[in-house]
């Protein structure tokens, strides 16, 4: 009888143990901004098409915000943004005129305009768009981790801004497209 007691106690701890691990793909990370220890949430995301350069590639407006931030629309394209709220912005170039390609983008401070680069990015924290104010930090290096899972994309930011801090995001979600060529 000891001996049964005991490996039903060894089962009863083996089985304790198993029940709490979890597999790490079952662990999706928030949609949110990340910065100087603060996290600000991210509900939504923008892609709008600018045009095509000379040099080859589309340049593209990667923009993703909180939800108190607006888009105000007319005629199908963008005539204002307001509201107040979080925003992430990145002028890059891909290969399509219509989506992000899926792969690694880098910051490009040299303005090469290859595809897969992004310049121009910033992030602002606890804006009032209309009035332009806010916490505004221009990012000076980094990369862009873009991948799709059907209409979805999952987006992974890892830069670094004017006074040395890391700004991070992730946000998995769809992005409504504007064509403002």
């Amino acid at each position: 009888m000891y001996n049964f007691t005991k490996s039903l106690c060894w089962v009863f701890m083996l089985v304790l143990a198993f029940a709490g691990c979890k597999d790490d793909k079952e662990i999706e990370p928030k949609n949110a901004l990340m910065h100087d220890g603060r996290e600000f949430e991210i509900s939504k995301g923008l892609l709008v098409h600018l045009g095509e350069y000379p040099e080859g590639g589309s340049g593209q407006v990667l923009f993703l915000s909180s939800e108190g931030v607006k888009i105000q629309e007319s005629g199908g394209h963008i005539d204002s943004i307001y509201g107040v709220g979080h925003a992430i912005y990145f002028r890059l170039v891909s290969a399509s005129a219509n989506a992000l390609d899926e792969g690694e983008y880098t910051f490009d401070n040299d303005f090469t305009i290859e595809v897969r680069t992004f310049f121009e990015p910033y992030v602002v924290f606890n804006s009032n768009f209309a009035a332009e104010d806010g916490e505004y930090y221009e990012l000076y290096e980094g990369k862009l981790t873009v991948k799709k899972d059907g209409p979805n994309y999952i987006l992974d930011v890892d830069c670094i801004e004017r006074n040395g801090k890391h700004v991070t995001a992730h946000y998995k979600g769809p992005l409504t497209f504007y064509d403002e060529k």
